[in-house]
C-alpha cells in the first residue's frame, strides 16, 4: 500500500488544477471495507466504492477522478471549509471531480455503489 500512498501524494503535488487539497488519508487505506482496487497502473487507479446506508467516513482524499454511479444514493459531503454539498446520484450517471478532501455520510435510503477512476499525473517521456 505504500506505493499507493506515494502515487496519491505525487498526484496531489502535481495536480494540474493548481490548488492542492489539505493532507488526508487515502480511502483505500482508511476504509478497506468500502474501497476495493480493481485496476492500478502508472496512469489510473480504478476503485469499486460502497457506502452503506447511514454509514460515515471521516475526511479522506481523492485525486482528480471520474465517478460512474451504479446505484441511486444520496451522500452528504463535508469539505474542509465546512460546506456540506449533497451528491444525489442515479444509476449510470457519470461525474468529474478535481482533487478533493471530504468526509462522507450516506443520508439516503439505499447503499451507495459506484466506480471511481482516479487519474495519475502523466509521466514525461525520457529525452
Amino acid at each position: 500500500m505504500t506505493q499507493v500512498k506515494i502515487a496519491l501524494a505525487a498526484l496531489l503535488l502535481g495536480s494540474a488544477a493548481g490548488a492542492e487539497p489539505p493532507a488526508a488519508p487515502d480511502p483505500v487505506v482508511a476504509y478497506p471495507d468500502n474501497y476495493r482496487v480493481l485496476l492500478e497502473n502508472e496512469r489510473v487507479r480504478v476503485l469499486d466504492f460502497r457506502l452503506a446506508k447511514g454509514a460515515r467516513e471521516q475526511a479522506h482524499s481523492h485525486p482528480a477522478h471520474v465517478a460512474v454511479f451504479l446505484e441511486e444514493f444520496t451522500i452528504r459531503f463535508t469539505l474542509p471549509d465546512g460546506s456540506q454539498p449533497l451528491r444525489e446520484a442515479r444509476p449510470h450517471q457519470v461525474s468529474w471531480s478535481e482533487p478533493t478532501v471530504h468526509a462522507s455520510e450516506n443520508i439516503g435510503v439505499s447503499d451507495a455503489h459506484g466506480i471511481l477512476v482516479e487519474l495519475k499525473p502523466a509521466s514525461c517521456p525520457a529525452e
